[in-house]
């Protein structure tokens, strides 16, 4: 660390000793770059710096760019209510709803969200707007799909979204606009490039995730989120709101982002699972990823996968028996980085293991009982990068 650097930090920590109380929502989980996972009281972040309590006493702040994540590990997002979900192209969501008989803005999008009120979304940026919780997914297309109350698919090319929304129908002959009113429609479906995250990215309790330049939070338990990406003004909430906040986002992959490339299990097994997320939409999207065995999963990594750790906690489902007894083993290019044994006396397992190839193979193998409730579930399991 440079001398200015940590004259900034120890000038930080000592500027904040006096008067600081902590709280149930200041605890989180934090996830740096080449150290464990750990469990911190959170007392200021800065531009520059988190500032966190230190369990032997004081202060201790950890320059930001060494930090990858903040995680609350007892909150969770609530799911949006009636009125409806946006979703952006680059995975920002902002519960609320569409302004009925909002007129149409030239390239813009008129949403009303829940805690931030009025937003106008640049078109380009729009994926999906539920606008119907029961709303079923719109079906595999080309273009985009609006689905109706009563039904019907139409789909073409959407030319403005308001209150009505205009669409240009798909057909061989001449095209056709037509107009159909907002309280027709349950989903807008969007085919929209996706667009990469920009800044600090942060999950609130509400099921809203918000692109900023920075978070910041005082002393005084209220969270500044300064210059979002597409909710005009500064905004402060308390930090009991926030689930998650993700400072780099180069740094970390979601495990249930990856699709295995080949799942195998034994030959007597007729049909092999594939590992699925239990999870939508969760905090710094770390889905809980089931596997259940004997089987084995092999994934592709990225080409920097020597530079990569593998975390994870894995837990056996609530529901298993006493039957369910079964060894979990990791391994990369060059042989096996981790074994453990799940079974009633040792249910939970912690995994931080550095990966040394661009393949990560996850084996299940029976236990006593043979391929009995041979499950396990992978809490919070990311890819990290240095």
């Amino acid at each position: 660390m440079s001398g200015v650097r940590a004259a900034i930090l120890t000038g930080l920590t000592l500027a904040l000793l006096p008067g600081v109380c902590f709280g149930e929502d200041d605890e989180f989980l934090l996830v740096r770059r080449g150290h464990p996972v750990q469990s911190i009281r959170i007392v200021e972040i800065n531009e520059q710096a988190l500032v966190h309590g230190n369990p032997a006493g004081g202060w201790q702040a950890i320059a930001l760019e060494d930090c990858v994540a903040l995680l609350n590990p007892q909150a969770a997002p609530q799911p949006p209510g009636s009125g409806g979900l946006l979703t952006l192209a680059d995975g920002q969501r902002f519960p609320g709803k569409a302004l009925s008989g909002a007129p149409k803005t030239d390239g813009l999008f008129v949403w009303n969200h829940s805690r931030f009120g009025r937003m106008e979304v640049p078109l380009a940026w729009v994926r999906t707007v539920r606008l119907a919780r029961d709303a079923t997914p719109a079906p595999p297309h080309d273009g985009d799909v609006l689905m109706l109350r009563n039904g019907d698919v139409v789909e073409g090319l959407i030319t403005a979204l308001g209150d009505p929304v205009t669409i240009e129908l798909m057909s061989d002959d001449e095209p056709q606009s037509i107009e159909l009113p907002l309280d027709g429609i349950t989903l807008v479906s969007m085919v929209t490039p996706t667009l990469p995250p920009q800044g600090q990215r942060i999950w609130l309790r509400d099921g809203s995730v918000i692109d900023v330049t920075h978070v910041l939070l005082g002393d005084d338990g209220i969270v500044r989120l300064i210059d979002p990406r597409v909710v005009p003004g500064e905004h402060r909430l308390p930090l009991s709101a926030i689930t998650a906040v993700r400072f780099d986002p180069d740094a970390m992959t979601p495990f249930a982002d990856l699709s295995p490339m080949r799942v195998e299990g034994p030959a007597t097994r007729y049909e092999v699972p594939p590992p699925i997320a239990l999870d939508e939409a969760p905090p710094l999207g770390l889905a809980r990823v089931e596997l259940r065995g004997p089987l084995t999963a092999r994934y592709a990594l990225s080409a920097r996968a020597g530079e990569l750790r593998f975390i994870a906690e894995a837990k056996r489902p609530v529901t298993a028996s006493a039957w369910s007894d079964f060894e979990l083993v990791l391994s990369d290019d060059q042989g096996e980085v981790f074994r453990t044994r799940l079974n009633d006396a040792h249910p939970t397992a912690s995994i931080d293991v550095r990966l040394r190839g661009p393949v990560l193979t996850i084996q299940i193998t029976e236990g006593d009982y043979g391929p009995i409730q041979d499950h396990v579930i992978l809490h919070r399991a990311m890819l990290l990068r240095p």
